[in-house]
Formats: structure tokens, C-alpha cells, sequence
């Protein structure tokens, strides 16, 4: 059975999720960085257990070690039950978003808390915004949004947003109240377009 490719579909795909990488992994780089911030999803968790390696036990544990290794078994399970072309794009995309926040050098724009969280919440929205528009996804919680809504009809962003509370939390005891500003938060997740539980064209 001959399969049938979209081709202008898949290049959109490609092309939205690449650029939504880079964008991303340079946001982290600049306004992420700058303010000792954690995003919510898999990249906030992977930035708070290198913060912690880092500042308890002086180990530094690249950024794509930890993101890679926490996605893995979301992505195993998307690519079985949700579908092969959005799961592998999607990786395709954490991957990149990995390995560019490790060979991008950190280039701070300001250090001003209100300016970063604001900025770098929009910036973070908008390359979330990319790659639902390319019908791709970060991953992370997005397969695990995605796999309960498509296959359970469950709707599990409440959840979510809790465990993005509590990373923030955490981050609030361990270093400051002042680097877990909700605002980026805020500003990434409510304000980019196409909402929080993508339902992908697999």
C-alpha cells in the first residue's frame, strides 16, 4: 500500500518546527538565562535539575543530557499511540532545542527581572505558537496534553499547570521568589495563539 505525502504540508512542518527551535533555544540563552528564569514544561524541569547540580554540587550536566533523557519515554509512548511524522518531528525539534541551548553562547540582553520575564515570556510563546502552526509540538508535556486528550478525552492542563506551579515552587525555595516570576509563565502558555492542547495532524 502506497502512502501518500503531503510534501507541502511536511515542509511546513520542518520549516516552522526548526525555526521554532532556534528561536527557543536562544531565548533561553538571553532572557531565560539572564534572570535565572524556569519556563514551565520539560524545558523549565531540565533548567532546574541543571541549576541544582550546578549550585550544590558544582557538576555541570549539559542542558540536552537532561532534556533528551526526560523526554524520552513521553516521546516512546507519543510515537506509538499518537502518531510516527508529529512524534518524529517533534523530536526532531527537542533535539534541536537541546543541543543549540548547549553550543549557543549565552548572550545576555538585560538583566532588569520585569523587562525578561516579559520578553522572554512572549518570545517563549511565540515559538510554541510556531510549532503548533506547523503542526509539530516542543514535547514534553505537549505529548502527554495531546496522548490523554486524543486517545482518553481527558483534559489534563489543569495537571499540568500544577506541576508547573510546583516546579516554580521549588525553584522559589531553592533560589529566590524572585526567579520564578509567574509572569513569564503567564506570558508564554495564555497568550500565544491555538491554546494549550494541540491536536496534531499525524
Amino acid at each position: 500500500m502506497q502512502l501518500s505525502i503531503n510534501w507541502k504540508h511536511e515542509c511546513k512542518r520542518v520549516l516552522f518546527g526548526v525555526l521554532a527551535a532556534v528561536i527557543m533555544a536562544a531565548n533561553i540563552k538571553t532572557f531565560v538565562n539572564a534572570g535565572d528564569l524556569y519556563p514551565g514544561g520539560f524545558n523549565g524541569i531540565t533548567l532546574l535539575i541543571q541549576t541544582i547540580f550546578e549550585r550544590f554540587f558544582q557538576i555541570g550536566i549539559p542542558f540536552s543530557v537532561i532534556s533528551l533523557t526526560l523526554n524520552a519515554i513521553p516521546a516512546i509512548v507519543s510515537f506509538r499511540m499518537i502518531g510516527a511524522k508529529f512524534t518524529t518531528m517533534s523530536c526532531i525539534v527537542i533535539i534541536l532545542i537541546s543541543v543549540l541551548t548547549d553550543l549557543i553562547p549565552a548572550q545576555p540582553i538585560t538583566y532588569d527581572p520585569l523587562l525578561i520575564s516579559i520578553f522572554g515570556g512572549l518570545i517563549n510563546g511565540f515559538s510554541i505558537s510556531l510549532c503548533l502552526i506547523g503542526n509539530t509540538s516542543s514535547g514534553g508535556t505537549d505529548f502527554i496534553a495531546i496522548y490523554f486528550s486524543e486517545k482518553k478525552g481527558i483534559d489534563v492542563w489543569n495537571y499540568i499547570l500544577i506541576g508547573n506551579a510546583v516546579v516554580l515552587f521549588l525553584a522559589g525555595i531553592l533560589f529566590g521568589w524572585d526567579k520564578a516570576l509567574f509572569i513569564f509563565h503567564y506570558l508564554s502558555v495564555y497568550l500565544h495563539p491555538g491554546g494549550s492542547d494541540p491536536s496534531p495532524e499525524i
